[in-house]
């Protein structure tokens, strides 16, 4: 794209100057679309965690499991042993996981028909209910008010 000067720099600052101007009239729009987004992706993650506890239920073992070193705030990893005599170490560690320590001995509930459906026993998905809530509010109560302001500076300045 060239103008009729042949300046391909003029042209370019001037198209990006018209995409910024854009996303800025829209930024309201942007701003709730990450919000709802947010609330999707936790609601599927809740929706996850119910799926594999149905799968749990379904075929249910329980056992003793040692949480293994390796372990951070994202994954906790467990061994044990399943009704086949099989050492499991689930690659994605074990759900619910608050509280543990490697070289804890704890119980755990899992999928004999998938051992890697593991959760520490006692724990269900209903244990992040709360978080999941607290978090999708936490956005929302930042995400609210920020699409409520960019709007009212958009009407009153006919941009953002």
């Amino acid at each position: 794209m060239t103008s009729p000067t042949g300046d391909v720099l003029t042209e370019t600052r001037a198209a990006a100057s018209r995409l910024l101007g854009r996303a800025r009239y829209f930024l309201p729009e942007i701003v709730l679309a990450v919000g709802l987004a947010w609330t999707l992706v936790a609601l599927v993650a809740l929706g996850g965690a119910f799926a594999v506890d149905v799968a749990i239920d379904g075929h249910r073992g329980t056992t003793a499991a040692t949480v293994l070193d390796g372990s951070d705030y994202w994954r906790t990893v467990v061994r044990f042993v399943d009704d086949q005599g099989r050492l499991q170490t689930p690659a994605s560690g074990v759900s619910y996981p608050v509280g543990l320590t490697p070289g804890e001995n704890i119980y755990v509930e899992y999928d004999t028909a998938d051992p890697t459906n593991v959760r520490v026993a006692g724990r269900t998905a209903v244990d992040g209910i709360l978080p999941v809530a607290g978090l999708v509010a936490g956005g929302w109560l930042l995400v609210a008010p920020l699409v409520v302001w960019l709007r009212r500076r958009r009407a009153r300045h006919g941009t953002v």
